[in-house]
């Protein structure tokens, strides 16, 4: 019983979704108003001197061939009539193409450019379920998609269009009832156009849909193909692939037949149809007496030329499938809330975290954190330990505003967290993840991040970080280029890269998401030593898989379940020898004891 109303909403759901579409692809239309006028003019002025050629012919014919009269002259001034008429057609047609290739271009250059703002605005929990591939793939193939809207569709069926109407014209100047005929076509082809839209829409969409999911794929299995192979899961994948890729292929298949079957093919049988129609009504007005030999040429010249635009209008209309169903999914993607922000402008003048009754769920069935009441002070160094899915890395990514809690809230010197504008927390707050992100820049453009700090902030945030060692040995200095994703450097000093990062921006906040975890000793002595020239300038809040490296720590919070079990010094926990914090280090210790034995 449910079904038809699903079915009536989901329809409704899909128009809505194809009318914000063409809204958006139709804009960029009449944005450049002078640019569209200029290519109606040249498509006018091409259309006249293309279809004066016929004209031209048939006065030829029944004015000079057919009567005998050989004026040099006269037929020179008709020759030379002609050839500029046609030469003036292409090259007029030319710059109407240019026009409506540039207006394309720009439209599709503006369109990316917004679409992949707005993915940058977009919060962190659209990443959490979004394929990479897929959002690759709806900024670079179906923006591409909608150039063919401009420059194969639009251009070719307003400029044909044009050329239809010049072309009755002309037919209607020279034989008024062969017009007529010529006409009949007109609706046979929307009438086709129609049925070609109701059958291949569905797999058109079909199709773009399975194209995004193969990028998805793909991306997702080159990026973890280590874990593929030693998985021993190739064969998996493969299968897996090759059942998408064959959806892929029976769904274009099926846009393929009815592109066979209702475009060129058609318009080329109904042609002859209406070219047996036309010498059909020539014969009766030979008969009659009143038919002209040149008029038949020129009227045979203009229904070729006519049956052609309408061909390739039906043809066009393929790319006009994919480019709305390019132009919805585009659309889509604006159409994706993105991440509110505050309008508190001014930074954090302390760096006091308080965390009151704040509970959070990623579902709203599983409580990530159940209720957390907690004060961070300002200056202090704060370490947040616990095993896999305690709500570590949760409880830090509420710090960042990258989630909101459900319930209670977070406070930064007294004022929301959701209250700060998204410069003043990132001025308060930075983060040094667990994986460094380097851009293939210098080693100060990865410092300063397009924040234009000057050098004087840049080479300080760099000594604080313990990176001077590293500058010295580098050819250039801070100016010394680092390759695609830092290759130049080590992961140790990658880490220490991305705390001068953050200590460039002053912070009153530092973060650390398991900074610790993938270095060696040694650079883990050094970014501890980067730690304790902060302590007390800052507010320290490290979450720490190696126990060692928050043993200073003021205060330790151990985790489980999104609640705080444990709370002290290092020392307090471990005089609780029946505590997890103790019970964790032991067990490290002895991983580590073994460790050294080993080597």
């Amino acid at each position: 019983m449910s079904t038809k109303p699903q079915a009536d909403a989901q329809t409704k759901a899909t128009a809505q979704s194809r009318q914000r579409a063409f809204k958006l692809l139709s804009e960029y239309v009449y944005k450049d108003k002078a640019k569209l006028i200029s290519v109606v003019v040249l498509l006018i002025l091409a259309t006249a001197a293309d279809v004066v050629g016929p004209i031209i012919g048939k006065v030829y014919i029944d004015d000079y061939l057919m009567v005998g009269n050989y004026d040099l002259s006269a037929l020179a001034g008709l020759l030379a009539l002609y050839l500029v008429t046609q030469f003036g057609a292409a090259w007029l047609r030319y710059q109407q193409t240019l026009r409506c290739t540039d207006i394309a271009l720009d439209a599709v250059k503006d369109i990316r450019r917004r679409a992949f703002d707005h993915v940058l605005k977009l919060p962190i929990s659209y990443f959490d379920k979004a394929l990479t591939g897929q959002v690759v793939t709806r900024i670079t193939n179906d923006t591409e998609s909608i150039k063919d809207l401009y420059v194969q569709f639009l251009s070719v069926v307003f400029g044909n269009s044009v050329l239809l109407i010049g072309i009755l014209i002309a037919m209607a100047v020279l034989n008024i009832k062969l017009m007529l005929a010529a006409l009949l076509l007109i609706p046979a082809v929307v009438g086709l156009i129609y049925l070609y839209e109701r059958f291949s829409g569905p797999a058109v969409q079909e199709a773009r849909s399975l194209r995004s999911d193969i990028n998805g794929f793909i991306s997702e299995s080159i990026s973890g193909m280590p874990v593929i192979q030693t998985n021993r899961q190739t064969q998996a994948f493969g299968a897996k692939f090759a059942t998408i890729n064959d959806a892929y292929y029976v769904a274009r298949m099926r846009t393929l037949r009815a592109s066979a079957a209702l475009l060129r093919p058609a318009i080329d049988l109904m042609s002859v149809i209406v070219l047996l129609a036309v010498i059909t009504a020539f014969g009766v007005q030979v008969t009659e007496g009143v038919a002209e030999i040149g008029v038949l040429y020129a009227y045979l010249s203009l229904l070729g030329r006519f049956t052609e635009p309408l061909a390739e209008i039906t043809q066009r209309f393929n790319l006009y499938q994919q480019a709305m169903v390019a132009g919805e999914r585009v659309d889509a993607l604006l159409n994706k809330p993105t991440q509110i922000w505050g309008n508190h402008s001014r930074t954090a003048p302390e760096g006091e975290l308080i965390f009151e009754q704040m509970s959070f769920a990623y579902h709203a069935d599983k409580p990530v954190i159940p209720k957390l009441d907690l004060r961070i002070q300002s200056g202090e160094f704060f370490a947040i330990v616990g095993h896999t899915g305690s709500g570590k890395s949760t409880l830090l990514n509420l710090m960042l505003n990258f989630y909101q809690p459900q319930q209670g809230q977070l406070l930064l010197d007294g004022r929301r967290l959701q209250d700060y504008s998204q410069k003043a927390l990132a001025d308060s707050i930075a983060l040094v993840p667990q994986e460094p992100f380097i851009i293939a820049g210098t080693l100060a453009d990865n410092i300063d991040m397009g924040r234009n700090l000057d050098s004087e902030a840049i080479a300080y945030a760099a000594e604080q970080a313990q990176l001077k060692p590293l500058i010295e040995q580098l050819p250039q200095g801070l100016n010394t280029l680092l390759g695609e994703r830092g290759t130049r450097l080590s992961t140790g000093q990658r880490q220490q890269l991305v705390i001068a990062r953050a200590l460039a921006a002053s912070p009153k906040i530092l973060l650390l998401d398991e900074a610790t975890a993938n270095i060696d000793t040694q650079t883990e002595q050094a970014v501890q030593a980067a730690i304790g020239q902060l302590r007390g300038k800052v507010t320290l809040i490290v979450v720490a898989h190696r126990l060692s490296t928050i043993k200073d720590a003021d205060r330790i919070a151990v985790m489980a379940k999104g609640e705080v079990i444990e709370m002290g010094s290092h020392a307090q926990l471990m005089a609780d020898t029946e505590g997890t914090y103790y019970s964790m280090y032991q067990l490290q210790k002895q991983a580590q004891a073994i460790s050294q034995a080993a080597e």
